[in-house]
Order: C-alpha cells, then structure tokens, then sequence
C-alpha cells in the first residue's frame, strides 16, 4: 500500500444505504436467458487487433459469436432475447491489479476516512469515539482510516498529534491505523506497552530507540515526539489490529463479515470483474472463501500470498516461504474464482516525508542518492509554504527491505516454482534491486513466459525504464498518482532534489531540469521501452472506491490538468489504457485465455456504460471520463449489477 490520501468517493455514501436497505444476496443477480443477442453497440473487443464491432451473443455464460449484427443472427434461436444496446460504448469487464479488497468499505468501527484534519478536529473524533468504541479505561481504541501525510496540522489546543491524543484519552491506548498501511500513530499509553521480542513490555522511549538499546533496529522508524511509527516498527505494539494486513482475531473477523456485501456490490458498480489483492493473508483468504459460499463472489481474484513481516527482520526464510506459498497455491488449486499462484514482495517503504519536524522526519524508500534535509516553513494564517535555508544532505538513502544477495536467491526460487511476482517498488534503488533479482531469476530460470508486476514505480532512473521493458514486465500504476498534487508533492520532492532558500515552492517541486522531470512515474517511458502495462487502484490507500474512470482519465493525454507540462510526456493514449484496464490486466495474471477481450470461447464478462469515452477524447473533453457511470456489468453471462 502506498501514502496519497485524496477523497474521490462520489456516491458511495448513496450506494451503500441502498445496501443498508435492500441488501446485497445472490439471489438478486438476474438469470439470463442462455442465449442473449447484444446489438447496436460500440463493443470495443480489446482482442489482439482491438476491433471495434456492433453485436455479439453471449450463451452458457461465454461469448459464443462476436462480431456483425448480421452474423450474430446466424446464432438466434427462438428462446435468444434480443437486447438492443442503443449505442452504448462496451468493454471487457476491468481488471484491478493492486487492490487491497477488504480494505474498500468502511468497517463498522472508528473511522476517519482519509479525511484531512487538523488535530483540533482529530482529537474530538478521538474523543467522540471512545465511549462507543472503548468505554473502559484501559480498553484500546484503534482508528481505521487515518491520513499520515495530509492533515495532522497543529492548532493553538495541540502542538503535537501525540500530545493530542494524550489530551483526549490519558486512560485508554490508542492506534491510528495508516491509510497507506505504512504508518500508524499512538498515543503514550500506546507506546508505553511495545514488547520485546521475549514478549516484556518496555515500551518506545529514549532508552529503548537508543544505539544498543532493545530497539535499536527500529530507530529510523520511530519519531517518539509525534507518536508515529513505520513500517515493521509498528509489531512490537500488541495492538487488537482490525487493519487490512493485520487482522487476525474473531472480534475483527466478525467486523469484516459485515462488509463483504457491500464490497461486492461496489466492484461490480465500477465494471470490476477481476482484481488481484496485492498481499493476502490466511484472515483475508478466509474472507474471499466466505464471500464464495454467501454467493457474493462476482469476479475473479487472485490472492497475492505475501510476507509482509520479513522486512526489517534480517531474516529471510525461503524455504518456509515457498512451502507457504506452495501449500496455498494447492489449496485454491480447483477454484474456479480465486487463485493464489503469486507471491508479494515489499521492497521498500514510502516517499512521503513530514518536512515540517525539526529535523524533518525522512522517507523510507530506497533511493540512489541520498535524502535532502529539506527547511519549509508554514504560516498558519495564510497557509503559504517557504523555504528557509538551503536543503543538505541527510546522510540517508532509505532501506531495501532485502540483502540483494537473498533477493536473488528468493526472485529465483519463486520464478522456478512458477509464482508470478509482484513486488512493491517506490523508490529507484529499490527498482533496481527487483530488476537485477528479476534478471537473476531469468538468467537461471530462463524465460517461462510466466508473468512479473512491479507495483507503484514512483522513481525509477532512466537506465532501469530500458531495463522494465527488456524484461517484458508487467508495470501497475496508479494512473491519478502521475499528476502533479501541491500539497502531495511538498511531501516528497524536497527530500529528493535539494532546494534553495527564498527560492519559490513551485519551482523547487516542478524543476523542468530536476532528476524528477525523467524518473517521476515513468509510465509512457517505460511502455515504449517494451513494458506492459497495468492498472492498480491500490485502494483503500487515496480512495477506498477503486475508481477507475478517474484514474483513467488522469493518467490518459490531454488529462485534466495537463496544461501543466511538468508529467505531461508519461500520459498515455486511451487506447492504452483501456489495455491496461482489461487484456493486459488479466494476462498480468494470467487470465487472458479466459477474460480479459470479448472474444468468442471466452466468459462473458463485460460492462456498458453511460458514454464513449472515445467521442470525449475526440471532443477535447476527455476529463468527463471521471465521471463515467457504468450502468451494466455483466460476469459469467449473469448481469450482477444493474443500473439504478
């Protein structure tokens, strides 16, 4: 998961009291006939020549013919119905490749949202809470939702968020679970109780995070002045973890039970029929296994397994993890809506710094080059960021998660026992440590055709985008993360190019001359290199609806805001992106022999939507993409989600 925090969730409130009041059961899913003609239609097929044709039948739950009307009648019977599209645009049903499902609706538990807020407004929701969530003194409160990298701002009642969050529940810990699942902040009755590995409890403080101390390893993931905490840093807290990653006990099981409808009901109103979870665990197999037996399971997922707890172990355990792996992959072997033939890998961290802290609290991401100590000021009042001093070397270029030496050897065992990978890659360094493990594997393995996902891409130098596509790997972008974000991008940039005093923020962040102008989401770059690829909402991280026609339409040429020239060179054609979203998608998982195109023999998975999206690009308003409704999605020849 990754640190953006934007709320994009228009009419999702809407849908899920339309949840709340109807309810979401299998037995709502309409039967169809088993022969359906769909005519007069813009059908974009997404198949190898990317044809454009006006009917197809769909029978037994596949496209049977594609193509003419008048071919497609050749097919009629007197039981076919006849369903006239009315010039509506069609595609395959869309495919998300880096989400985190069960993080997509809220659970019924405090909860933030994402939201921005100063700590006045943090410490009353805190506060608000508490008697519902956490009524005994002593009793933990976690917080989902909570954004590390917007908001957080001080106020004249709460210089700190940890002083915050003292004021308001001295009796009681508290977590504040990350949105980017990174990062959490806690509370000092919260860090008081982190364990050693013996499982005694001797708490975050200087004496612990001090060179030699029990935590010493942890230092650079710890800022006790704050209360927030990184990464694996974050398991020496007993925390009762309702966090996507995390979640383990009854109490959570029973909270996530709740939701399931709802997730299915919103993939299938975004034209989502297969998504890859990006780090799945035994809790969250579990889930996917029960929303099967419910009968709420309307696309197909692969259940990335992953290993999240190695980084910042030092110890690498391949054998247990392939025999994990292995053991998983078997056991979901005769399913024929999940699979769990890949394998996550979490090379690093994130991008995101605070470079408000004195010092400022540095990003964790692998780098080439070693962090900028940036100086910004804020001026409350007006809310204009300034540069105070000259930026200088911090003397830290993040963490790789993994010695390269056993990355190898780790990429190449699961590329022989025929994982496809999908690694999590932020920074550049990072990149280059997956691509020479990957490049390994190859030289080992030789090339079996199986497919490998590099995830997020946030920095990659300019040597590695050429490596990205002589590997034929498949790339997933977050198309909404390219553009340019002020209040986003004063988090990272600063850390990575140095900046000067008095010079103005604008041209410190989008410097026409700057490493980043060539590395930043090398997404065009990288595709011409000979790279494939992908989409990935990543949500709930940004956004918890996935939101895919958003993202598409930042991340296509003559986006919206494209006036600005800083990323305008890595937008890609719609054409493009449609790849991604679709054929490309379900080959990244590989899943192209059975979706992915309309095409004859495949399932009949498809969505129809509310406008062309080809006629607004054509009319110079490609930003109305964002507001694209899909108004029919069909899977398995079963309409499971019709419009309002």
């Amino acid at each position: 998961m990754d640190g953006k925090q934007h709320n994009h969730r228009r009419g999702l409130v809407a849908l899920l009291m339309t949840l709340l009041l109807g309810g979401c059961q299998q037995d709502n899913r309409s039967q169809e006939p088993t022969s359906t003609l769909y005519f007069n239609g813009k059908i974009y097929t997404q198949d190898g020549q990317r044809s454009l044709v006006e009917a197809m039948v769909v029978e037994d739950g596949k496209f049977r013919y594609v193509g003419s009307r008048q071919g497609a009648e050749s097919f009629m019977t007197n039981a076919t119905r006849q369903v006239d599209l009315q010039g509506r645009m069609v595609l395959p049903g869309l495919h998300d490749n880096h989400i985190h499902l069960l993080g997509t609706v809220a659970l019924p538990m405090c909860d933030l949202d994402g939201q921005a807020v100063d700590l006045d407004q943090l410490a009353a929701k805190v506060k608000a809470c508490l008697p519902r969530y956490a009524g005994q003194p002593g009793e933990w409160l976690v917080v989902n939702q909570w954004s590390p990298y917007d908001g957080n701002t001080p106020t004249a009642n709460h210089a700190t968020l940890l002083a915050a969050l003292d004021a308001v529940a001295p009796d009681n810990p508290v977590v504040l679970l990350g949105a980017d699942g990174h990062a959490s902040a806690y509370n000092s009755q919260a860090l008081a109780s982190a364990e050693d590995q013996d499982g005694n409890q001797v708490g975050f403080n200087p004496g612990t995070l001090a060179p030699g101390g029990v935590f010493e390893r942890f230092i650079p993931y710890v800022d006790l002045t704050s209360g927030v905490i990184r990464e694996g840093a974050r398991s020496a807290i007993p925390v009762p973890d309702s966090g996507v990653l995390s979640a383990s006990d009854e109490r959570a099981a029973a909270q996530y039970e709740q939701i399931l409808p709802a997730i299915a009901t919103l993939m299938a109103s975004r034209g989502i029929t297969g998504v890859q979870d990006a780090c799945a665990t035994d809790f969250i197999r579990q889930r996917l296994l029960s929303m099967q037996a419910r009968g709420l399971l309307q696309m197909r997922i692969t259940a990335a397994t992953c290993f999240h707890e190695d980084d910042y172990s030092g110890k690498l355990d391949i054998e247990g993890h392939l025999a994990k792996a292995t053991q998983v992959r078997n056991a979901f072997a005769g399913n024929p809506l999940i699979k769990a033939d890949a394998v996550k890998i979490f090379l690093d961290g994130v991008l995101e710094g605070d470079p408000f802290t004195v010092p400022p609290f540095l990003p964790n991401a692998g780098m080439l080059e070693n962090y900028q100590n940036p100086h910004l000021a804020l001026d409350p009042d007006s809310g204009r960021v300034t540069i105070t001093a000259d930026s200088e070397d911090a003397g830290s270029n993040g963490i790789v998660n993994y010695r390269e030496a056993d990355l190898k050897r780790y990429v190449t065992a699961l590329d022989g026992a025929g994982f496809g990978i999908h690694m999590h890659s932020i920074g550049d360094r990072s990149t280059r440590v997956g691509l020479d493990a990957l490049a390994a594997a190859r030289a080992s393995n030789g090339d079996r055709g199986i497919p490998h996902t590099l995830a997020h891409l946030q920095v990659v130098h300019p040597d590695d985008q050429r490596r990205l596509g002589e590997l034929g790997l498949y790339l997933t972008f977050t198309y909404a993360w390219t553009t340019p974000q002020l209040a986003y991008d004063m988090l990272v940039t600063p850390f990575i190019q140095p900046t000067r005093a008095g010079q103005s923020l604008s041209e410190a962040l989008y410097d026409p001359l700057g490493y980043l102008q060539q590395a930043l989401y090398p997404v065009e770059s990288s595709r011409k290199a000979g790279a494939i690829l992908v989409a990935g909402s990543d949500a709930p991280v940004d956004s918890r609806d996935p939101r895919p026609f958003e993202n598409m339409a930042a991340g296509i040429v003559r986006a919206a805001g494209s006036d600005d020239a800083f990323r305008a060179s890595q937008r890609i054609s719609l054409s493009e992106m449609l790849a991604a979203y679709t054929i490309n998608g379900a080959r990244a998982v590989r899943q192209g022999e059975i979706t992915g195109s309309i095409e004859a023999g495949k399932s009949a998975d498809f969505i129809v939507l509310d406008r062309d999206l080809f006629a607004l690009v054509e009319a110079g308003t490609p930003e109305q993409i964002a507001d694209t409704r899909v108004e029919q999605t069909v899977f398995q020849g079963n309409t499971i989600y019709p419009a309002p």
